[in-house]
C-alpha cells in the first residue's frame, strides 16, 4: 500500500494535526473513526483525543486537556511502536513530555507549550501495520 493509499481523513487528519489545527484534525478523523471497526478504531480515537487535549490546552482547559490525553494514552499505547505509517512510540513520547506539567501539577494553570514545541506526523512512504 503507498502512502497515497491511506483513507482522505487519516492523510488530511496528519496535515491539521500538523498545521496545529487541532479541533479541525478530530473533526476530520472522527468521520472515518464512526465507520471503522477495531483495531483502528481505538486508534483513531486514541489519535482524536490527543488532537482535542491539545485544543483544550490551547484554549486554558486544563482538566479538559489532562482528562483527555490520559484517556489518549490508555488507547494508543496498546498499539505497537510503528503502526498506521506513523512512529506512534515517538509521538507518544512527546506528547508524555508536553502533558508532564499538566500531569505533575493539576491544580496550577500552565500556559499551553509554544507551538513550535508540539508533536508532527509523518506518515511513512511504506504503511505500516503490526499486529495488535
Amino acid at each position: 500500500m503507498e502512502a497515497l493509499d491511506w483513507p482522505r481523513e487519516y492523510r488530511e487528519f496528519v496535515h491539521l494535526f500538523n498545521s496545529r489545527d487541532y479541533f479541525e484534525a478530530h473533526e476530520v478523523l472522527e468521520d472515518l473513526w464512526v465507520v471503522e471497526v477495531p483495531p483502528l478504531k481505538n486508534y483513531y480515537k486514541g489519535l482524536i483525543q490527543a488532537a482535542v487535549a491539545l485544543c483544550h490546552w490551547e484554549r486554558g482547559n486544563h482538566s479538559g486537556a489532562r482528562k483527555l490525553w490520559l484517556s489518549a494514552r490508555g488507547y494508543l499505547r496498546s498499539y505497537p511502536p510503528a503502526f498506521e505509517g506513523l512512529r506512534l512510540s515517538q509521538l507518544m513520547q512527546s506528547l508524555e513530555e508536553l502533558f508532564q506539567p499538566l500531569l505533575e501539577d493539576p491544580h496550577t494553570p500552565h500556559p499551553p507549550p509554544c507551538r513550535t514545541t508540539h508533536p508532527l506526523l509523518e506518515l511513512e512512504e511504506a504503511p505500516v501495520r503490526e499486529a495488535v
